[in-house]
């Protein structure tokens, strides 16, 4: 019976922490969201959406990686089509959520060396946008 017990709240832990990434946009209806803006290269941009490509998500995690997909990839095609090069720096508008899950989803990624810095660099940006918002009382 103990290892029944056990094993039920091994259960309840796990699936409440899967549940909570999948379920992260769920904010109470009265607040409104935060909207974060981290500043990424526009090449970062785009090797982010193709580092997410190469990655394992479980089946509840699924709409939270194609929202954070869409987003990045609508970045990308305003920059396009706003004559942007790779080096130009762009501005990124994110909901908290989707910061997290970026986030989440790029610390399961595996890299090579020489992506190191600029896995760094999307993660400090990432970073960054969260500490501006908070210094701004949002």
């Amino acid at each position: 019976m103990k290892i029944f017990a056990m094993i039920a709240v091994a259960g309840v832990l796990f699936l409440g922490s899967t549940d909570s990434f999948a379920q992260g946009s769920l904010a109470p209806a009265a607040q409104a969201p935060v909207v974060l803006k981290p500043k990424l290269k526009l090449a970062y941009i785009q090797g982010a959406v193709q580092f997410l490509g190469g990655i394992e998500i479980r089946g509840n995690e699924v709409d939270a990686f194609l929202d954070v997909r869409k987003v990045l990839s609508d970045a990308i095609d305003d920059a396009t089509k706003a004559k942007k090069t790779a080096d130009d720096v762009i501005t990124v508008e994110m909901r908290g959520d989707q910061i997290q899950n970026l986030a989440l989803l790029m610390q399961r990624g595996t890299l090579k060396g020489s992506e190191a810095d600029t896995f760094k660099d999307i993660m400090n940006a990432l970073n960054e946008s969260v500490k501006a918002a908070q210094g701004s009382g949002k």
